[in-house]
């Protein structure tokens, strides 16, 4: 029995075993048995899965559902691994409204807009500026150079990025902004559907009492965060793969979401000054 109830943990459904208690059982080569009281055929069923099991699936479920059908959101990601450290938070809508924040590291910290869907609006802070400007030096005096006249153009401004421009290092938070593409998957799969997780027991996450779901994804533990009360909204994730441990929180749900464009003076338009940021290379060093 305790057999099934582990197998049952780590796949999602168990496979029916083939035991002889006083009937006879034939197993095929897949492993499905047929079982045999008297002379009437039935079939085996499962093992009955473990309280923790079905609560944490059905909180999972419903916390999943109130994720995808959220009109809005702010999630904040933070990760560490051998390359550093980085967080990002993003407060987005369903009209692809967008406001957030961004730190890869000293030259890579700032803000962004979206507003609509449409452009992308970043500035890097002052510290940002100055660490690129700096870090340029080493690179010869043309770099420097060059570094140091964006630098000072861009100290204080909104930075309009062109069309196509995902994948600098400036535009890229902005990948998360679209709420419709970052859930779209949710329940759509083995993955999704929160199979096999585990409700524990109650506790306090950052502050907010939550029941913890814990469960895998891709073959490593992970655990979800559900709200205690009458809605089990999501409110975070956490799981480590290697050297690499990520944590995902979600708050602000159903809350609208502020996103102006900035004013025109401050505002560098980047595709009209025909600075190449197609390669992530904005201040070249």
């Amino acid at each position: 029995m305790g057999s099934v109830v582990k197998e049952r943990r780590r796949w999602g459904r168990g496979v029916a075993c083939c035991l002889v208690l006083g009937a006879l059982v034939s197993c095929g080569a897949e492993g499905k048995g047929r079982v045999f009281e008297g002379l009437v055929e039935r079939t085996p069923t499962e093992s009955p899965a473990p309280a923790d099991e079905v609560r944490g699936e059905r909180l999972g479920r419903e916390a999943v559902e109130l994720l995808k059908n959220a009109e809005s959101v702010r999630i904040g990601v933070e990760m560490n691994s051998p390359k550093g450290h980085q967080e990002v938070s993003v407060h987005m809508d369903r009209r692809s409204n967008c406001t957030g924040t961004f730190d890869s590291g000293p030259m890579q910290q700032g803000e962004l807009v979206m507003v609509g869907g449409g452009s992308v609006y970043v500035r890097f802070s002052d510290a940002s500026l100055d660490a690129i400007r700096d870090a340029a030096v080493a690179r010869g005096p043309q770099i420097a150079a060059r570094a140091r006249e964006r630098t000072a153009l861009a100290r204080g401004k909104y930075m309009k990025m062109p069309k196509g421009a995902g994948t600098s290092v400036a535009a890229s938070p902005a990948k998360m902004c679209d709420l419709d593409k970052v859930f779209g998957r949710l329940g759509n799969g083995a993955d999704t559907d929160m199979k096999g997780a585990r409700a524990l027991p109650e506790m306090r996450w950052h502050g907010e009492k939550v029941t913890p779901l814990a469960g895998t994804d891709g073959g490593h533990d992970m655990t979800a965060y559900v709200a205690t009360g009458d809605k089990p909204y999501m409110v975070g994730m956490a799981q480590t793969r290697g050297d690499e441990q990520m944590e995902m929180r979600m708050s602000d749900y159903d809350k609208p979401v502020t996103a102006h464009a900035p004013d025109p003076s401050l505002v560098l338009d980047l595709e009209a000054l025909g600075m190449d940021v197609g390669g992530g290379s904005l201040f070249e060093v």
